[in-house]
């Protein structure tokens, strides 16, 4: 048999889980050429539910240009990618036949690389390319897509797009500029990284201040996920009683991703029903699994962010700057415990969820628990 859960990529289909308020509110907003801002902690679905919205829009005969910021290595790379992406764009006219490369090009002020894998296309600008350069063929992209929108829905996807100011200071406010000068294509930025995201799009002076609707996914509830794992472990021939889908919640939740991944483990040691001690045992195979690698990655820091990491493993906290917390750290005092903190959650070790700081990955901190 095979096993009904996924972790580590995003998944679609059967394998998504809840999220259909937000999949019908994402999918709506795009084909009315509305500006949205997804955010949502890394692991929580926010790809996964991109994915699911773009197909819903493409089927619908929609044109979507879907770029992960984070894969650009530079300005000219996301030139390239956007314009792959638009000539393949299912909406538009020039995918369905090679010859129309050519007239493809015509359409870009600046004239790229093309070579082709099969039938299909891909062009490219050389990594010298001046930025103004770039910034043309961002926005004759925009200017095909202005015109498709007249058929259709017509949208650009940019994922993890707080990594924007990394290949170019100045794009935040290039594409505020172009989603007000073509305002029938909808701009779609989504971004883990929540700080940054806030600092582009949500703090008051920010450079997309305004531009857009705000869609942040937050914990699904327990009662979802727990319909959702029996359901899975029924597909896959075993059952799983409520008791176990919970226990499987409260170890590994509350993102999707990891909940996914405990459920993984339990149904390969279950038998023909997963039951708590094989959620129990799937825990204790994880942290096994990952031992040598959490060993490293906690050797690896500073003697003050292990002391923070080890007292909110034991007890997550919202003053982080008590004296209470601080004593148990051992650390002289709070500003020691604050530039621990702010280093460990830079390297996503510890995250904020709601007022309360807790360590981020629950098998890692399973596996704190087991050494201290």
């Amino acid at each position: 048999m095979t096993n009904p859960y996924h972790y580590g990529t995003p998944v679609s289909g059967d394998q998504f889980a809840g999220r259909e308020v937000e999949l019908k509110a994402l999918e709506q907003r795009m084909r009315d050429g509305i500006n949205v801002v997804v955010t949502a902690p890394r692991r929580y679905g926010k790809t996964s539910l991109l994915t699911r919205a773009i197909a819903g829009v493409v089927a619908d005969g929609g044109a979507v240009v879907s770029v992960n910021v984070l894969a650009c290595r530079d300005i000219s790379s996301l030139a390239s990618r956007m314009a792959t992406a638009a000539y393949a764009a299912k909406g538009g006219r020039w995918h369905r036949v090679r010859q129309a490369a050519a007239e493809f090009v015509t359409r870009l002020r600046v004239s790229p690389t093309v070579t082709f894998d099969g039938d299909a296309p891909r062009f490219a600008f050389a990594a010298s390319l001046a930025a103004e350069d770039a910034d043309t063929v961002i926005e004759d992209v925009y200017a095909l897509f202005d015109e498709l929108a007249a058929r259709g829905p017509a949208v650009i996807v940019l994922d993890e797009f707080q990594s924007i100011t990394d290949i170019g200071q100045h794009l935040p406010g290039l594409f505020k500029a172009l989603a007000d000068a073509y305002p029938p294509v909808s701009l779609v930025l989504a971004g883990s990284r929540q700080h940054l995201m806030e600092q582009l799009v949500a703090d008051r002076g920010a450079p997309l201040y305004g531009l857009a609707e705000r869609l942040a996914l937050d914990v699904l509830p327990v009662d979802v996920m727990a319909d959702f794992l029996r359901r899975r472990a029924a597909a896959g021939g075993k059952s799983m009683a409520l008791p176990a889908a919970t226990r499987v919640i409260e170890l590994a939740g509350p993102v999707p991703n990891d909940i996914q991944h405990l459920a993984y483990e339990a149904w390969g040691m279950a038998g023909r029903a997963v039951t708590v001690a094989d959620v129990e045992g799937g825990l204790a195979l994880t942290v096994e699994h990952e031992a040598s690698s959490y060993a490293d990655r906690f050797g690896s820091l500073a003697a003050g962010q292990r002391r923070v990491l080890v007292a909110l493993t034991a007890s997550p906290t919202h003053e982080p700057y008590g004296s209470s917390f601080v004593r148990g750290t051992g650390l002289a005092n709070a500003s020691s415990v604050a530039r621990a903190l702010e280093a460990l959650q830079g390297a996503e070790l510890v995250v904020r969820r709601g007022t309360t700081y807790v360590v981020a990955d629950p098998f890692f901190a399973a596996w704190l628990t087991r050494i201290v």
